[in-house]
């Protein structure tokens, strides 16, 4: 392979960079595509999902409901027995 390149070879180097660079392209559009949906993602959890803080409260709201149910139980339960003691006597 002595001597100067032939077209030949011309022809078939810049086939082969048309078809990397055509390679490439699609890779970066395939990439942005991507991220694109990644973002979109991201701004609908931020949106739809509630945070730790929110989460938190809720929670807190939630276990003193409960334990306020929990004493009106306790103290119906007292009630109770205490209507049936006076009604028997």
């Amino acid at each position: 392979m002595d001597g100067a390149i032939t077209w030949a070879q011309v022809m078939t180097l810049l086939a082969i960079a048309v078809v990397l660079c055509g390679a490439w392209w699609f890779l970066f559009a395939a990439i942005l595509s991507v991220r694109a949906d990644l973002n979109d993602f991201r701004l609908k959890v931020a949106e739809d999902y509630a945070s730790r803080e929110h989460l938190k409260e809720v929670e807190t709201r939630l276990v003193l409901a409960i334990n306020k149910l929990s004493d009106k139980f306790e103290n119906l339960t007292e009630k109770i027995v205490a209507a049936i003691h006076t009604d028997h006597n």
